[in-house]
């Protein structure tokens, strides 16, 4: 947020607040395209049947069905011949498990299970194989319980971001003596928002009269300013938390110094 004091007179002070906008729109960004990425890369269902029922259907299928595309493969019962994990190359942080055929081995991507999972379901499929008795077997996997959440909540906290800015794009205050009145206005793409009060309701212009309000998040910490009044209530100069430390310390000087608060 960047801060320039347009007029200032021993009655009279006007700032000009405008948000830093590269670094929102580089936060918007990473957000969403963070968000795009996950959905459209790990959302997918993934289904590996063997049915055993002669004499039609001894057969075996693997469905994997994403965002980009759907994929079905199909062989007889007989053309598979067991599944193991493949030590060789790793996926994520844990071994491929890989179906071996008549034709070649082809994974069977399983986003959610680690390497003891992954062993587990091997164990599963070769058991099937070598019990001539059971009709059926069934391998299912869905990623969209935890992709979709995460992935929309990326998306979401992208998008506020770029609401901050729309409604944030300049907010100009006017702190004038004369009339006992300040002016928050709000002008943003989304429209013009103005909040008055009167100068002297600013908690009797006391030490808590102007107050950081900070916002803290996992890898960054945001500022506010807010202006207390009387009765308990509060004005934000930002409808979100969009100063830097030294932007917000510059506001509550200026401001401290013009209202002359102790």
């Amino acid at each position: 947020m960047r801060l320039k004091i347009l007029e200032q007179t021993p009655t009279l002070l006007k700032l000009q607040l405008k948000p830093a906008a590269i670094l929102y729109w580089l936060f918007s960004g990473l957000f969403v395209a963070g968000g795009i990425l996950l959905i459209t890369t790990l959302t997918k269902t993934t289904t590996f049947t063997c049915n055993r029922v002669e004499p039609t259907q001894e057969n075996c299928q693997l469905i994997t069905n994403s965002i980009l595309k759907s994929q079905v493969k199909t062989w007889n019962l007989k053309e598979v011949l067991a599944a193991k994990l493949d030590t060789s190359t790793t996926a994520g942080n844990s071994y491929p498990l890989v179906l071996l055929t008549r034709d070649g081995s082809v994974p069977i991507d399983l986003v959610n299970a680690d390497s003891t999972h992954k062993e587990s379901k091997a164990k599963q499929i070769n058991a099937f194989l070598k019990n001539s008795q059971e009709p059926k077997l069934t391998i299912h996997e869905d990623t969209r319980l935890w992709t979709y959440p995460i992935g929309f909540l990326l998306i979401a906290s992208g998008a506020v971001c770029i609401i901050y800015l729309l409604m944030n794009n300049i907010i100009i205050c006017v702190f004038d003596k004369t009339l006992d009145k300040a002016t928050i206005e709000r002008k943003g793409w989304l429209g013009q928002e103005i909040i008055e009060t009167k100068l002297s309701e600013i908690s009797g212009l006391n030490t808590d009269a102007v107050a950081i309000d900070t916002v803290t998040g996992t890898s960054s910490t945001s500022y506010n300013i807010v202006l207390n009044l009387v009765y308990d209530k509060s004005i934000y100069l930002a409808t979100g938390p969009m100063f830097t430390a030294k932007s917000a310390e510059q506001i509550i000087k200026a401001i401290a110094t013009f209202l002359k608060l102790d």
